[in-house]
C-alpha cells in the first residue's frame, strides 16, 4: 500500500469510553503514521429527538424500547451518512456498519447483542416486559442488520467467537481475527523474557458493571475468602446492585456458595437497596481510575480475575498478562477462553462463586504455580502487538481496495 488514502472511522457515540474506544484510536493512529488522512464519523447514540427517519415516536414508547429505537435511529443515521469522499470506510460498533460504501472494512467485535446471541439471557434477566415482543423486535434488528452486513467487504473480527457469531446468524465467512494489542501499560519497555514479581496485593478484576460482565461472581466469591483483600475497577449502571450484593453478604448469614445466577449477575440489577456510606468489606469498588493506579494494581495483584460471559475480546486478560499475573475466567467466557490457557497462562473455571474462589485461593496459596502461569501469560502477551495489529489492518484495506 504506498498511495495515501482519505480514509474515515465510523463510531456510535454513546458517552461511554471503553475498551474499544481505546482500540480505535490505536488504528487512527496507525493510519495516520502510514500516511493516510483519518477522519472519525459519528452519530449521536443518544438523540434529543425521539424519532426514527424523521418520523416522531412518542417518547413514553421510546423509553419502554431503550435497545430498539436508539439503535434503529443509529441505523438510520449511518445509512444516510454522506462517506463518498473518502477512499476507504472502517465502521467499528454497531450499527455504524450501515454505512454505505463500495470499499467498506468493519472492524467486528459484536452484533447489537441483546438481539442476538444475549437475547435469551436477556429475556431470562427480566429486562424485556414482554418476551415475545422483545424477541419480534429482534427479529425485525436481525432483518435490518443483514442487509448492511451483506454490503461489507471485509471484517476484522475481534476473536475467533466473534467470527463464529457472524457465521451463525448472518451467513458470512469473509473476515479474518484481529487482534489488538495491550491499550494500559502498553508503552512500557518490559521485558517478557523477565520474570513478574508475584503479587501481594488485591485480588483484582477490572471491568464495566454491566451486563453480563458478571462483577457481581467475584463480589460474592470474595466473601468466600475473607482473608483476602479484592479489588473491583470500573464503574456503570450496576454498581448499586453489587454493593448492595457485597452488603447483604456481609451482614446476613446468605451463603454466596449457594447464590444462583439469577440472585447474582442474571437479573435487571435495578431496585437495589441503599448500602450505608460506613459500610466496609474486603471488597474495594475502586470505580475508575488514573492509567498509573490501574498499572499499580495490576503488578501488586496476585491474580486477575475476568468473569464476563461471553465476552467479544478480553482486553483485561491480556493486560494482566502482559505483567506476568495469571488469568481466572469461566468456562462460557467467549474470547477470554481464547486468550487464556487453562493452568499455562491461567485457570478456566465453572462461573459459579465457588469455582472463582477455589481459583484464586489456589494461585494466592501456591506462589510457584502463579509464577508459572504468570511468565506463560508474559509470553503470550507480547505475541499480541500493535505491529502485528498493524499489520491485520493493512491486511484488511488492502482485501477492500482490491
Amino acid at each position: 500500500m504506498s498511495a495515501a488514502l482519505r480514509i474515515a472511522f465510523l463510531k456510535p457515540e454513546h458517552g461511554v469510553a471503553g475498551g474499544l474506544e481505546s482500540v480505535v484510536i490505536e488504528l487512527e493512529a496507525i493510519a495516520r503514521a502510514d500516511g493516510h488522512r483519518v477522519e472519525r464519523l459519528t452519530i449521536d447514540m443518544r438523540p434529543p429527538r425521539a424519532a426514527v427517519a424523521g418520523l416522531d415516536i412518542p417518547r413514553a414508547v421510546w423509553d419502554a424500547a431503550p435497545e430498539y429505537f436508539p439503535y434503529l435511529a443509529g441505523l438510520d443515521g449511518f445509512e444516510r451518512i454522506d462517506t463518498r469522499r473518502y477512499d476507504v470506510v472502517i465502521s467499528t460498533q454497531p450499527p455504524s456498519f450501515a454505512t454505505r460504501h463500495p470499499r467498506h472494512l468493519a472492524l467486528f467485535y459484536h452484533h447489537h447483542r441483546v438481539y442476538y446471541d444475549l437475547e435469551e439471557a436477556y429475556v431470562r434477566a427480566g429486562f424485556a416486559p414482554d418476551p415475545e415482543v422483545h424477541r419480534e423486535a429482534g427479529r425485525i434488528i436481525r432483518e435490518l442488520d443483514q442487509r448492511s452486513l451483506d454490503d461489507v467487504g471485509w471484517f476484522l473480527a475481534g476473536s475467533d467467537t466473534v467470527a463464529e457469531r457472524l457465521r451463525r446468524f448472518n451467513g458470512l465467512t469473509n473476515a479474518s481475527t484481529f487482534h489488538a494489542g495491550l491499550v494500559v501499560g502498553h508503552h512500557a519497555d518490559d521485558d517478557p523474557a523477565q520474570p513478574a514479581a508475584t503479587g501481594t496485593g488485591a485480588v483484582l478484576s477490572v471491568g464495566r458493571h454491566e451486563f453480563p460482565k458478571r462483577t457481581e461472581l467475584v463480589v460474592a466469591a470474595a466473601h468466600l475468602l475473607p482473608h483476602l483483600d479484592v479489588a473491583l475497577v470500573g464503574t456503570g449502571g450496576r454498581v448499586a446492585w453489587a454493593r448492595a450484593l457485597d452488603h447483604r453478604l456481609s451482614t446476613t448469614d446468605a451463603d454466596p456458595a449457594a447464590l444462583t445466577d439469577l440472585e447474582t449477575w442474571c437479573n435487571t440489577g435495578q431496585g437495589a437497596p441503599d448500602v450505608p456510606a460506613d459500610h466496609r468489606s474486603n471488597v474495594e469498588f475502586a470505580g475508575r481510575v488514573t492509567d498509573d493506579d490501574l498499572v499499580r494494581r495490576f503488578a501488586e495483584a496476585p491474580c486477575v480475575v475476568a468473569p464476563a460471559y461471553q465476552e467479544d475480546y478480553g482486553l483485561t486478560a491480556i493486560e494482566a498478562m502482559a505483567v506476568g499475573k495469571p488469568v481466572i475466567v469461566c468456562t462460557d467466557g467467549g474470547g477470554l477462553t481464547e486468550l487464556v490457557d487453562h493452568e499455562r497462562t491461567g485457570l478456566i473455571v465453572e462461573p459459579t462463586p465457588a469455582a472463582i474462589a477455589a481459583a484464586i485461593e489456589r494461585l494466592t496459596t501456591d506462589r510457584d504455580l502463579a509464577a508459572e502461569l504468570g511468565a506463560n501469560g508474559r509470553r503470550r502477551a507480547a505475541e499480541l502487538s500493535w505491529d502485528a495489529a498493524a499489520d491485520e489492518l493493512r491486511a484488511g484495506i488492502e482485501r477492500v481496495l482490491a
